[in-house]
Order: structure tokens, then C-alpha cells, then sequence
């Protein structure tokens, strides 16, 4: 039996990452961010740590590698654990490595309100509207973000309380089929 994966896409501040630490903590999976791969890169270039560089080295990197090469870098340290989560899935040749992977892997979009979304960023995010969807429209065009949207396997809305989304969270997880 093949490893079980979890994928999660989404624009900016959607709520990715908390709906993978809310998964983790309750049922016992591992983490894994495709940022962590670019936080490497910045520091190896000894650029900040901000949201806009993160998403130019994955652009550079994707472009000189090909798109899929920050899964590439992930799954290697996903493969060991039987249940993983990776968060920060943007491209469709990311999602189809995914898929090759594991037998058990379900791509998870967690969608947002703009208007939440930008209330959500933090000191590490552009700090102008027209910085902050900027990136979504690179994501969008330079990586296929739109159209990883379109491929998930199960959608969460993320615009209402915590106790809400994890209520979504636990119904996905409960009815999981691969």
C-alpha cells in the first residue's frame, strides 16, 4: 500500500497551512511545505525571507528545472512517512508527480474570499493590494495555479470562523476515498 499524500492548493492566505496543521495535529500526519525548498534558495542567495521572494526563486527555479521541480525536492522527504501533507501545490506538473507517487494522493483546494484573504496577510506578505494579487497573477500564469484550482479532488471554503473550517476539514478527512 502506498503512502497516503495530501496536497493542498490555494492562493495566498486562503488558509493552506492552517487546515495542514489542524490535519496533522488531529490525525497524525506529517508536514511538508514547498516553501520550505525556497526558503533554502533565498537563504543560499542571501535574500530576505519574504512571501514576493519565495515566489520569484520558485519562478527562477521552475524555469531552469522545470515545473515540478520543488515537488521534486519535497517528495523525497515526504516518501518516508505513510501519511503526509504538502501545502503549496501549484503547478500541474507538480500535482501529476504527486499522483505518480502515491496511489493515495488527494489534491485539496482551500478557496477565500479576496477581500479575507487580504485581511489574512502577514508582515512577511506585500503590503499594498496591487503587491498582494500581483502574486496571485503570477502564480496563475507562470506556474498553471488556475489550473491545479481546477484539477482538486474536494473543495473547503475558508471564510467564516475556525471551529467552521475545521468542521469542513473533518468531513473531508472522514470521507477521504481513494
Amino acid at each position: 500500500m502506498s503512502n497516503i499524500i495530501i496536497g493542498i492548493t490555494g492562493l495566498a492566505r486562503a488558509g493552506k497551512d492552517t487546515v495542514a496543521d489542524y490535519i496533522a495535529d488531529r490525525y497524525n500526519f506529517k508536514v511538508f511545505t514547498m516553501s520550505d525548498t525556497l526558503k533554502g534558495e533565498c537563504m543560499k542567495r542571501n535574500l530576505e525571507i519574504t512571501k514576493d521572494n519565495l515566489s520569484h526563486i520558485g519562478d527562477a527555479m521552475r524555469k531552469e528545472f522545470g515545473n515540478d521541480i520543488v515537488a521534486v525536492k519535497t517528495i523525497e522527504k515526504a516518501k518516508n512517512f505513510p501519511k503526509s501533507i504538502i501545502t503549496g501545490v501549484r503547478s500541474p506538473e507538480e500535482t501529476d508527480l504527486f499522483k505518480r507517487a502515491s496511489s493515495h494522493f488527494i489534491l485539496l483546494s482551500i478557496e477565500a474570499d479576496d477581500r479575507k484573504r487580504f485581511e489574512r496577510r502577514s508582515e512577511r506578505d506585500p503590503k499594498t493590494e496591487t503587491e498582494f494579487f500581483a502574486r496571485d497573477e503570477r502564480d496563475m500564469k507562470n506556474k498553471g495555479l488556475g489550473d491545479v484550482l481546477e484539477m482538486s479532488d474536494h473543495d473547503i471554503e475558508n471564510n467564516d470562523t475556525l471551529d467552521t473550517l475545521y468542521a469542513k476539514v473533518d468531513e473531508f478527512i472522514e470521507n477521504i476515498t481513494f
